[in-house]
């Protein structure tokens, strides 16, 4: 056999034993399913136009799953939010969408870090994540 049958074979047999260990434990897959399920949401609908993020700031409990609908109307832009790794464009006149759970409290800057203009640099916003 040659080396990458032999890494595939492994991969697939890892995948396997993953999926018995969860299967394995009673209620495993059901209680993270519950506590996703549980954690609150939080759905916002966010603009980037004129140089500014509408709404500038976010503000949520620690845990909390963030969906962050967007709208670029005067220019592309993109989204940056480094504390989460998230960075994504966002073309004129299109919608683009982030998920992600906000699991560090804090004060966490983003920014449009596409060179879109004169007023690229001022495009700031914020999300707060409060503990419980």
């Amino acid at each position: 056999m040659t080396d990458k049958k032999n890494k595939r074979n492994q991969l697939i047999l890892c995948g396997l034993l993953a999926t018995v260990l969860l299967t394995a434990i009673p209620g495993a897959a059901d209680e993270a399913a519950e506590a996703e399920a549980e954690a609150p949401v939080k759905k916002v609908k966010m603009y980037a136009r004129n140089w500014d993020w509408t709404p500038d700031q976010i503000r949520v409990k620690v845990g909390t799953r963030v969906i962050i609908d967007f709208v670029s109307e005067d220019a592309s832009h993109a989204f940056e939010l480094k504390a989460y790794k998230i960075k994504v464009n966002l073309p004129q006149d299109r919608k683009a969408r982030v998920e992600f759970v906000a699991d560090k409290v804090g004060e966490f800057p983003w920014r449009c870090s596409r060179p879109c203009g004169n007023g690229c640099a001022k495009m700031r916003g914020k999300l707060i994540v409060v503990a419980e």
